[in-house]
């Protein structure tokens, strides 16, 4: 990833953090997109306070990162989250929408606003954290399944519509990742099936470098044991 611009959304939760030290180790410059500042800005990393769930923030974003930059080479749709029940018949629709705002719009948005500028430079690589959840309706989790999901779908289709234009989509589906969250709301797991952060960031470093330039469409099981 050397000399190579990325924006990486959710970047200060676990995940995001993971793939931003990986990308700044391989000599990427990382812009943050996100609602909550880094704590730490240092050379190549830098932070623009974005809503990825609207869309003239999402489009003021990518021109920044343009005009600063010069380019954008990566995107990572990192931000998202996640939310246990309640079944379907219960469900408000103010849980509906969140879940598919914050996990399928902020995707699309990102990938609307980004696809332009990759387009024009006839390179880019797209990679987006979906789920084992999006392959299978699961109970109590409607509108996560829906949307991670509709991440999947969504990768299918940039990836058919921009591979003429050297550019690549691609998502991960991680099964339970190893955070400080997952571990208060599941105390008595065995912590060491789930996915480390480090080792998804692997992959999706690993999808947006050139090693990887012949694939695109893919939905990249990231299991470990769980």
């Amino acid at each position: 990833m050397q000399g190579k611009v990325a924006i990486v959304t959710g970047g200060s939760g676990a995940i995001g953090q993971a793939v931003v030290r990986l990308l700044l180790d391989e000599g990427a410059t990382v812009v943050v997109a996100g609602r909550s500042a880094l704590v730490r800005v240092e050379d190549r990393l830098s932070f623009v306070e974005t809503d990825v769930t609207n869309e003239e923030s999402v489009r003021s974003l990518v021109e920044r990162v343009a005009a600063d930059q010069g380019t954008v080479h990566a995107l990572f749709n990192v931000a998202g989250g996640f939310k246990y029940g309640p079944a379907v018949d219960e469900l408000a629709m103010t849980d509906w929408d969140s879940l598919l705002d914050l996990n399928l719009k902020s995707a699309f948005l990102c990938m609307k606003h980004v696809l332009p500028v990759m387009k024009e430079q006839r390179y880019g690589r797209i990679v987006s954290v979906a789920a084992r959840s999006g392959l299978k309706g699961d109970a109590m989790v409607a509108p996560y399944a829906v949307s991670k999901g509709g991440v999947i779908l969504l990768t299918q289709t940039v990836a058919e519509e921009s591979k003429a234009y050297g550019v690549t989509a691609n998502a991960v589906l991680p099964s339970i990742v190893d955070t400080a969250a997952n571990r208060a709301s599941m105390p008595d797991a065995d912590f060491g099936a789930w996915v480390a952060p480090a080792d998804l960031a692997e992959v999706m470093v690993f999808l947006a470098s050139d090693r990887a330039r012949a694939v695109t469409g893919a939905a990249v099981p990231v299991y470990n044991r769980a």
